[in-house]
């Protein structure tokens, strides 16, 4: 037990260096290359219009810039909603919808083949976006070598606890993602903030993880890691943060994360495989130290100093960590998230198991 408590806080150690380590790119110094945002969208009426008004505001030139939208069978007016926009904007807009397929891959591969661009940026329909957004990730792309752009995606923390819960837990995978990047080990990245070249898909597996609907951030970061060793980043600078909305119900909120999880399974990055089994085991040995305690197998002074070991390392961690967001992290609250984080790490993976979950009233795989 003290030897897994012991190398998880190792782990937090060298989580921290690399994201310290982790810069924002140079100013292009040359001109500046055309982009492709894709964005696959469902349902987000309340929205789309919202983050194509950020885009009309970036500081990157807006004839550098087409939106590529693919429609993944809404029910609502989020179709329409994009017309109008597009009627009045000042940059090129590309709406299709899926016909016989459906999900969020589908719809973003297709986006993907309509563009001629070098360039892919990828936003979810209900982010938004500073002005320097497509300036900041561009920038990264200044080094030839550079083939994937991982970018911040925030939760901005607003007045609930459940939202302000759902913030810090969000920053941790963020940031765990970002500080594996930077140290040459690829693991995590998140589609609502990721940028790549268009012909390193040539190169690479596009079959691997296609056998659940979510992933196409990961398992297309690890394929071209894979590929380019050196040609992945993370971009921090706060001008590319992208900021997404929390979950609002606590079913939406398992339903997400039991999506997330479950790629696990499908991951051919062994050392992402290690470190996903890894961390549901670290969780799992501090959810049993109350067990071990009354059983006498461990006693309760060895139990709190582990845990205290654990929640120090992790608090100071993300504490720095949210100084990067313009957030805080209030000691009550993380304390609260501490205790029943080992419990919902726990049963998210176990949950993930069972293989479905509804997600924009579809259930899928």
């Amino acid at each position: 037990m003290s030897v897994i408590i012991i190398a998880y806080v190792l782990l937090i150690i060298a989580f921290w260096l690399g994201w310290e380590k982790s810069q924002p790119c140079r100013e292009l110094s040359e001109e500046p290359p055309a982009v492709s945002i894709i964005i696959a969208v469902r349902n987000e009426e309340e929205n789309i219009v919202n983050l194509l008004a950020d885009i009309s505001q970036q500081t990157y030139p807006l004839h550098l810039l087409e939106v590529i939208i693919v429609d993944d069978h809404s029910t609502d007016s989020t179709v329409r909603r994009i017309q109008e926009f597009s009627n009045e904007s000042a940059f090129t807009i590309i709406l299709d919808n899926l016909k016989e397929e459906d999900g969020k891959k589908a719809a973003v591969n297709k986006a993907v083949a309509l563009s001629e661009n070098e360039i892919m940026l990828t936003a979810d329909g209900d982010c938004r976006a500073d002005t320097g957004w497509v300036a900041s990730m561009m920038s990264c792309f200044g080094n030839a070598d550079v083939q994937l752009v991982s970018g911040p995606v925030r939760m901005p923390v607003q007045d609930s606890f459940w939202q302000r819960i759902q913030s810090i837990e969000f920053s941790s995978l963020i940031s765990a993602g970002a500080a594996t990047l930077t140290l040459g080990w690829p693991t995590m990245a998140n589609a609502a903030n990721l940028a790549y070249r268009k012909d390193s898909l040539e190169k690479i597996n596009l079959q691997v993880g296609q056998n659940t609907s979510s992933g196409d951030d990961i398992f297309l970061l690890h394929e071209i890691g894979r590929i380019h060793n050196n040609g992945v980043v993370f971009c921090r600078d706060q001008k590319a943060i992208i900021d997404t909305e929390s979950a609002s119900a606590i079913s939406l909120f398992f339903n997400q994360r039991k999506r997330w999880a479950g790629k696990w399974q499908f991951y051919h990055d062994m050392p992402t495989i290690l470190l996903a089994v890894f961390v549901f085991l670290v969780n799992l040995a501090v959810l049993s130290l109350p067990l071990l305690v009354f059983f006498n197998t461990i006693s309760l002074l060895l139990a709190a100093n582990l845990f205290v070991v654990k929640f120090v390392f992790e608090y100071l961690f993300l504490k720095e960590v949210q100084k990067f967001f313009n957030s805080k992290i209030l000691l009550h609250e993380f304390v609260i998230l501490a205790i029943i984080y080992p419990a919902y790490v726990t049963f998210v993976a176990l949950a993930s198991l069972i293989g479905t979950y509804m997600w924009k009233d579809r259930k899928t795989r």
